[in-house]
């Protein structure tokens, strides 16, 4: 299991990009809650918006993980950051559908999940240096 965590070699640079736009990404969508919830609602369209861009670069990098065998050592990792991505809706939809907001307050607790993976993703994509 180590092995598979702990690549050798840093990750190519195009990859590197990718996984350290993630944890900045969230960072910026967080921004824009809180300046939804305490200054401009209109936010709430940009935190939107953004939210669906990070799903783009979170994609993509499953996409390259499992295509390029050069980054296999990221496929456990991408398949988990995908999968808390799409947590993000279930838990939306699926407390707007039972009038639950209990389960809607599932999503800020996630993207602290998905926040936790996207870090470690992009610590290790920088890989061992010497």
């Amino acid at each position: 299991m180590k092995a598979m965590l702990s690549p050798v070699r840093p990750a190519p640079g195009y990859f590197q990009a990718l996984a350290l736009s993630v944890p900045l990404l969230i960072g910026l969508q967080l921004f824009l809650a809180g300046l939804a919830i305490f200054s401009d609602g209109v936010a709430w369209e940009w935190h939107r918006a953004l939210g669906s861009g990070i799903g783009v670069v979170i994609l993509a990098m499953l996409a390259l993980a499992i295509t390029r065998p050069a980054l296999r050592h990221y496929r456990l990792l991408t398949t988990l950051l995908f999968a808390l991505y799409c947590l993000q809706f279930v838990w939306l939809e699926l407390g707007e559908a039972l009038g639950s907001g209990a389960i809607q307050a599932l999503h800020p607790a996630n993207a602290l999940l998905i926040n936790i993976a996207s870090l470690f993703m992009a610590e290790r994509t920088l890989g061992q240096r010497g």
